[in-house]
């Protein structure tokens, strides 16, 4: 009885917390296409939520659900051909980046928007030092000289965590092991004290022990800036630690959204419950871990019903019939599901 008033304190401090703050960024209806020659790929369908500031918005779901596109809408790193963002809106502190210029673009890019992405040796250039790609990003963006440059780029290592910070300034990407780089990834992506941080799997690929380094660096960093963040993941552990608020997204749509306790607390849409089940839990007495039947549908030519219906235990007639819409279940609860 205790622990569920706790819990229950716990989320209207949170829900408390989030009405106060301001917006920061916006997706309204969005829809990103991609034009192949096999058809039009919907990797974005009709997707809205909020991101506000100091605020860490989880983005869940299986690989090909729509969580890195969306967040390359937003940078405008969409590739065209074959790639195009063709409705909707995205609002940054109010205005709409797809009406901007390259230009405005590039300010925003790397200085108020940055991106920590999600293989950190393909998204270093091998052929420059660690402190060069850092100081690029300063020298542009912040108007500092070779020399000043380079002393922030230093602290930036440092504040993330990598010894030896003056001599690693001067290393080049393969000579860092893989949680180092990661680290040179952040500090690059906070070299500007960015408003938004948008993580694309920042973990992947490293071992548990530098999962949580790399995780309690956010989380200070977050706190010592008041920087917004993006985390775009398929792992709930890693949700559960570091996200106010989570989005759940399934073939290019959000199929439930709500405060991070109360999505694990009470899991609505049966692809999150899938998802919940499929996490491996110490000391719980199952014979086989669960995993959610089936495959994400292919994108191309999708008929117009619920995209999980296939893969759903608790599948109804209308779920083949009709496309579910995003519904208030709750105050603060959002699920896309004929159940409710």
């Amino acid at each position: 009885m205790e622990n569920n008033e706790k819990l229950q304190k716990n989320i209207n401090e949170e829900l408390e917390k989030k009405r106060k703050s301001k917006d920061l960024v916006e997706f309204k209806n969005l829809k990103t296409h991609f034009f192949t020659e096999d058809g039009i790929v919907k990797a974005v369908n009709d997707v809205s939520f909020k991101i506000k500031e100091g605020e860490t918005v989880g983005v869940v779901g299986e690989s090909g659900c729509g969580k890195s596109v969306t967040a390359m809408s937003l940078m405008r790193l969409i590739p065209n051909p074959p790639g195009r963002i063709v409705a909707g809106e995205i609002l940054f502190e109010g205005r709409n980046v797809l009406n901007l210029s390259d230009s405005e673009m590039r300010e925003i890019r790397g200085n108020e928007i940055s991106v920590i992405f999600q293989e950190p040796m393909t998204s270093l250039n091998p052929v420059f030092t660690i402190g060069e790609q850092i100081e690029e990003v300063i020298i542009l963006h912040q108007n500092l000289s070779k020399v000043e440059a380079r002393k922030k780029a230093i602290e930036m290592l440092k504040l993330v965590g990598i010894p030896r910070a003056e001599e690693v300034v001067d290393s080049y990407p393969h000579e860092l092991s893989g949680g180092m780089r990661q680290r040179a990834m952040i500090a690059m992506a906070v070299s500007c004290n960015p408003k938004l941080l948008i993580a694309d799997e920042p973990t992947t690929a490293l071992d548990v022990t530098i999962q949580a380094q790399i995780l309690d660096i956010m989380k200070n960093l977050k706190d010592k800036l008041n920087t917004s963040i993006m985390l775009i993941t398929h792992d709930l552990g890693v949700i559960a630690e570091m996200a106010d608020y989570v989005i759940v997204m399934y073939a290019g749509k959000v199929v439930e959204e709500a405060p991070v306790i109360e999505l694990f607390k009470n899991p609505m849409h049966p692809y999150t419950v899938g998802l919940l089940n499929s996490k491996p839990i110490l000391n719980k007495d199952r014979e086989r871990l669960y995993s959610i039947p089936g495959q994400v549908p292919n994108p191309i030519g999708m008929p117009e019903n619920c995209y999980f219906s296939e893969r759903c235990e608790k599948c109804l007639k209308l779920c083949k019939e009709k496309q579910p819409r995003l519904k208030q279940v709750s105050e603060n609860h959002k699920v896309a599901c004929w159940l409710y």
